[in-house]
């Protein structure tokens, strides 16, 4: 009986070996020269008008709901796409923060990726982003006083100060980039599912 526990024990962790034992550094994943973050995270740097970022949400949602207890998962709005001002790209990183701040982020963030790359409503002015957030329940009144709070300002400041910092190492050249732990940066073209990708993030997490 002991013999037989012990088997199943075995076949149970096949899976996560079978997929550990591929994982490489510089190929699966590549090191960062900083420091590793203090608490477990996965972070995604993403921009509501990047197209890819647009079809990588199931992606991003599935890694966030797979994630182990205790892992948190940030979402990091850049405003360095071309073709649109950085200002209006940090407009909506001002609305995803306040979203955040009233629990409706991933409703807000399904309605904006939805009216750019689905609609075709660019929500390039910030009147546009402050109707968006009023239809889904975060009243105009509610809007100017979040964006105009202290604790956005430097919400906002900090995504943009991330996105400096990571780009100036060389680990943020597109979107959207995954980066576990602040030290390990996947390399999303080498992964062929999400099971293996789902596997990779567990296995970045234990180094």
């Amino acid at each position: 009986m002991l013999k037989k526990i012990k088997l199943s024990l075995l076949l149970l962790c096949l899976p996560f070996a079978a997929f550990a034992a591929q994982f490489e550094v510089d190929n699966q994943y590549t090191v960062i020269d900083v420091e590793k973050s203090s608490t477990a995270q996965v972070t995604e740097f993403f921009s509501f008008y990047c197209g890819h970022c647009f079809k990588f949400e199931p992606v991003a949602k599935a890694i966030e709901k797979n994630l182990p207890d205790g892992v948190v998962f940030i979402k990091n709005h850049v405003n360095f796409l071309g073709g649109v001002s950085p200002q209006t790209q940090s407009n909506l990183s001002f609305a995803y923060l306040i979203a955040k701040k009233h629990g409706q982020a991933h409703n807000i963030a399904e309605q904006i990726f939805k009216s750019i790359h689905i609609q075709g409503a660019p929500l390039t002015e910030i009147k546009d982003v402050k109707k968006l957030l009023e239809i889904n329940g975060i009243d105009s009144n509610t809007f100017d006083s979040d964006i105009a709070s202290m604790p956005i300002i430097s919400a906002e400041r900090a995504l943009q100060d991330k996105q400096n910092k990571y780009s100036a190492l060389g680990a943020l050249t597109g979107v959207p980039t995954f980066i576990v732990n602040d030290k390990y940066k996947i390399n999303i073209n080498t992964i062929k599912s999400q099971t293996e990708l789902d596997e990779l993030v567990k296995f970045l997490l234990a180094l």
